[in-house]
């Protein structure tokens, strides 16, 4: 990918993590009628952004670096897991301190959805806790619940690796098996993923003006923007698709509308940064920065929230509240992060990840 393109990438992704975080700080218990109430409209369509994007990354990353089995699983396993394994216990720990200062504010539903456990933990460790097989409807680490998608995402990691590498015999059995034991809202879900990685092949036709393409631009974001009014309270004809913590209800419509609006964006931009090979260092290095934030900050936001907001000595519609959460959450993540890097450094150099990558490829 070309620099400037790969930077707008990077400051999308920041930009959904950051709606994710602004839609859950929004609502009730954490603040109260201090923003913009559209701004909690665009969590969900956030993370359909995520799921977009992570197809069209994978299929960059195994065109271009990891083109063999245990390359790609082990630069997908290291890079979930460098945030995974603190994150859990972050979570841990935010709980058990936010619980002792102030047990009634972790009583409330929208903190603590479930009540903590540790097959809440183990599930989520090994992302099976959107498993509809196994009946646990909407369970999670303690309060982190916006940890549903990783389950979705690691599928569609797993699901992607053995379409590229696994033999075809293997396929066949292995993909279907995966996806009924997921169930119905992975499964349906999936297309979006693979739309991203479908986009990554599709060349923009250069026979277009930079006008076309612009207004492609426009018409994405645009789309995509009022998405919540054009698609509304769809409810699937009466079809449930559970997920989450509170086993809500996916808007396919505005799951699907708002997948292709973006795409419809992401193309159009590609196309007009086809020309452009290079951008100011020092808006490179902020958008690099901000793009290393966006993992870290989507699965450590949650428990960090709850707790600031326990402990916070202002009433929920102050700004006063809003400030001291928001800036004492971005803080910790941005402490954090450079932890999740070394992390992720020091599981590619693993004896068993090592081994993995030096064998020779079956």
């Amino acid at each position: 990918m070309l620099p400037a393109f790969s930077l707008y990438l990077d400051l999308i992704r920041f930009l959904a993590a950051l709606c994710v975080f602004l839609d859950h700080i929004s609502s009730e218990p954490f603040t109260k009628d201090l923003l913009w109430p559209r701004v909690g409209a665009y969590g969900d369509l956030a993370v359909i952004v995520f799921f977009v994007l992570s197809g069209f990354v994978i299929a960059h990353v195994t065109a271009t670096k990891e083109k063999t089995a245990s390359a790609y699983f082990l630069a997908r396993g290291s890079r979930l897991y460098s945030v995974v394994l603190l994150a859990l216990p972050l979570t841990f720990i935010a709980d058990r301190l936010g619980g002792w200062f102030n047990p009634e504010f972790y009583a409330l539903q929208k903190v603590m959805w479930k009540p903590e456990s540790l097959q809440g933990y183990l599930a989520s460790l090994f992302f099976l806790n959107e498993y509809q097989i196994f009946g646990f409807e909407g369970l999670s680490p303690g309060t982190n619940a916006p940890w549903w998608s990783l389950s979705f995402e690691a599928t569609y990691y797993v699901l992607a690796g053995l379409l590229l590498f696994a033999p075809r015999r293997i396929c066949l059995i292995a993909a279907p098996a995966i996806l009924l034991l997921a169930g119905r809202t992975i499964a349906i879900l999936a297309p979006l993923w693979a739309l991203g990685f479908g986009l990554y092949h599709f060349a923009p036709a250069r026979t277009y003006s930079r006008k076309i393409w612009t207004l492609g631009t426009v018409a994405g974001l645009g789309a995509l923007f009022f998405a919540p009014e054009l698609f509304g309270d769809f409810d699937n004809f009466g079809w449930r698709f559970p997920w989450g913590c509170g086993a809500f209800n996916r808007n396919l419509a505005q799951d699907y509308g708002g997948a292709g609006a973006f795409s419809l964006h992401l193309i159009s931009m590609r196309a007009l940064l086809t020309r452009k090979r290079a951008i100011a260092p020092f808006m490179a290095r902020m958008i690099r920065s901000a793009g290393a934030l966006t993992f870290p900050l989507y699965c450590f936001h949650y428990p960090l929230l709850c707790f600031f907001s326990a402990i916070s000595p202002f009433r929920p519609d102050r700004f006063t509240h809003f400030a001291f959460v928001a800036s004492a959450v971005l803080l910790c993540v941005w402490a954090l992060a450079p932890l999740c890097d070394r992390l992720r450094k020091t599981l590619r150099m693993a004896a068993p990840f090592r081994r993995a990558r030096l064998m020779p490829e079956g």
